[in-house]
């Protein structure tokens, strides 16, 4: 192997010190510990994220979605280049990792742990590279938060109400995003194909990328789904069809007014649903995900199984839908303590 220099993660303030940590070094590698690849490697964390996000895979082999891509590349420029771009991976400690965590966008915790989780996965592809002798991303918790903003589940009144203030070529939105338990993308997407009153099938979604958008299929396999449309919008279904889809088996559901080939652009749609929003009773943040959040809690509330709320949410592993399961407890509770009451008058 070819004679090369290693730096310690810190100046020594005596020789001595500096022997130990030496020794340490030649222990660790005679045990295999530290592997002399690790050693000779001269690549910085912004050279590997970006050959990262070129060869990473998913689960199906499939590379980075754009939208995927362009997330992850906002989160190392903005946050993790800065500060650690030009550290070599053989460089990279527990402790530097530490102090850029400690001042890392403590206002935003969500992006906060996304940043953190990204680069945390990128450490272990290295790892797995035998790039590092370990994974330095080791702050615990780091990547996991709770949501700034508490979801607000709508009663079936306000959705109707929020349909009825949006424009008519777009109401239809709300019911699937509600009683369907749509994604944004995964509605805006539907052609009319896709869709009649008895089902909604999702095979597709769409995401934009610098202004233009881009179909493709669900993350995961369970995203592929055909969904049971409730008997009481299948009316508003119906009508849709007949009055403001575009025309043709492929013809969008939510088309854009005079390109109605495209679909409604993203800023659009949101101006549109913010609008809404504020004629209704309503909070002023709500989103169009709390619709889906809405469906799926009022779905547990019914009685759906959790192998049932995942089916009709897409996911593809039960620990999500677990939440609106737990809302049917929390429910259950409340009415265990209303009889409770009634019993005592």
């Amino acid at each position: 192997m070819p004679q090369v220099w290693v730096n310690a993660p810190s100046t020594f303030s005596r020789k001595a010190d500096a022997e130990i940590w030496l020794a340490r070094q030649r222990t660790k590698l005679e045990d295999g510990v530290i592997r002399p690849k690790v050693l000779v490697s001269r690549i910085t964390i912004r050279e590997y994220a970006e050959r990262w996000m070129q060869e990473r895979r998913n689960s199906s082999g499939e590379p980075l979605r754009p939208s995927t891509r362009r997330v992850y590349e906002h989160y190392l420029k903005q946050h993790v280049y800065p500060a650690l771009g030009g550290t070599l991976l053989s460089e990279l400690t527990a402790e530097s990792i530490t102090c850029w965590y400690r001042d890392l966008l403590p206002q935003r915790p969500t992006l906060r742990a996304r940043t953190y989780a990204l680069l945390r996965g990128i450490m272990a592809t290295a790892l797995e590279d035998d790039l590092v002798s370990e994974n330095p991303c080791r702050v615990r918790g780091a990547s996991r938060s709770k949501p700034a903003t508490k979801q607000f589940v709508a009663s079936p009144a306000q959705v109707v109400e929020l349909a009825a203030a949006m424009p008519p070529e777009l109401a239809l939105s709300v019911l699937l995003g509600a009683w369907c338990q749509l994604r944004n993308g995964e509605a805006l997407e539907l052609r009319r194909g896709d869709i009649d009153t008895e089902a909604v099938r999702v095979s597709r979604g769409v995401t934009w990328v610098e202004g233009a958008p881009v179909v493709g299929p669900p993350k995961t396999e369970a995203g592929v789904r055909a969904i049971s449309v409730p008997p009481h919008i299948a009316p508003a279904v119906e009508a849709h069809l007949d009055s403001y889809a575009a025309p043709g088996p492929d013809g969008l559901l939510f088309p854009r007014a005079h390109q109605p080939t495209l679909q409604i652009h993203p800023s659009t749609y949101a101006y549109h649903f913010k609008q809404a929003v504020k004629k209704t009773s309503l909070p002023g943040g709500f989103r169009f995900h709390w619709l889906r959040h809405t469906g799926l809690t009022l779905a547990a509330q019914s009685g759906a199984t959790l192998a049932e709320l995942q089916a009709r949410a897409g996911h593809s592993t039960p620990s999500t839908v677990m939440l609106y399961q737990h809302a049917t407890t929390v429910r259950d509770r409340a009415l265990a303590a209303a009889l409770s009451d009634l019993a005592k008058q």
